[in-house]
């Protein structure tokens, strides 16, 4: 799929990989399994991150995380501090309340994603550079995989959900303004139990 428009783009736009998760249904860290072009899955996402050429933040709360990236200096890695409250106050901790500002964010566990599929979610957001890009599979949302804009109301109403104690992502979906951006399905498969593993990459 391709994105064609002209646009004077004032955002300033980076990365944050998201890294900080339990892997419950898996058994053992998601971001620590081996990946088939090499490395572990956290490390392929980095390389695949890499030539897009922005500022890259990798935010987790594993200590090991923060150990198999020691070796990169081109790349920040940050570690979250408790309370680990899932994946949107994570977000919360890099969305930047001032404007001018956006965040490619995007999880770990999407090992089939590819430098090409990344960059034609951040073309269409290029298009329309004030609403949340929001990656669709053909089925359904995949919220977890966007680029947002910093500010308000992206990062206003954010803090205010969380003060709320209401921390479910698509809520705060539903109240920000969104384009969905559709995307290959392959791209966006992941895996979730042993037993998910062996066709991942068939």
């Amino acid at each position: 799929m391709f994105f064609n428009c002209v646009v004077e783009l004032t955002r300033r736009l980076s990365i944050c990989l998201l890294s900080g998760g339990n892997s419950r249904r898996m058994g053992r860290d998601k971001a620590l399994l081996p990946h088939p072009d090499g490395g572990v899955w956290l490390t392929a996402m980095v390389d695949r991150l890499m030539p897009l050429g922005l500022p890259l933040r990798v935010l987790s709360r594993h200590p090991s995380h923060v150990t198999q990236l020691a070796n990169r200096s081109d790349l920040t890695v940050q570690l979250e501090p408790a309370p680990w409250n899932g994946p949107l106050q994570a977000l919360a901790r890099v969305l930047s309340p001032l404007p001018g500002e956006a965040l490619l964010v995007l999880p770990v566990d999407m090992p089939r994603l590819s430098t090409g599929v990344l960059r034609q979610l951040i073309e269409a957001w290029h298009c329309q550079p004030e609403l949340m890009a929001v990656t669709h599979d053909g089925d359904r949302l995949q919220p977890l995989l966007a680029v947002i804009p910093s500010g308000p109301p992206f990062q206003s109403l954010l803090a205010e959900q969380l003060a709320a104690g209401q921390r479910r992502w698509m809520d705060w979906l539903e109240r920000v303004p969104h384009q969905p951006v559709r995307l290959s399905s392959e791209a966006l498969l992941n895996a979730n139990r042993p037993e998910d593993l062996a066709t991942l990459f068939q």
